[in-house]
């Protein structure tokens, strides 16, 4: 789960785990978020692995706040997580 073949300050393009029907977007990958697995009272928490990014077009996160709520409001200054799966591709 901890290995990935990218690394801090790439572009990638990433989609939203909330579905297909929102726009993917580009951020920039800051820093490597690994979670083991843990046991629960109730049940056994999985484990996760991403990054924390920050959207890197403005033009983007219009898009998102306008048409679907979503409260980024400057490009490079938003913070969010990324999981591993929800990575499309690198772009730098």
């Amino acid at each position: 789960m901890s290995t990935t073949k990218y690394k801090k300050e790439d572009i990638v393009l990433v989609k939203s785990r909330a579905g297909n029907v929102i726009p993917n977007i580009h951020v920039r990958l800051l820093k490597r978020v690994v979670i083991e697995p843990r046991k629960g009272n109730k049940f056994d928490w999985p484990g996760v692995s991403g990054w924390d990014a920050t959207p890197i077009y403005q033009k983007e996160i219009e898009i998102l706040r306008k048409e679907w709520s979503i409260p980024f409001k400057k490009a490079n200054k938003d913070l969010t997580f990324v999981c591993d799966d929800d990575i499309i591709k690198k772009i730098v």
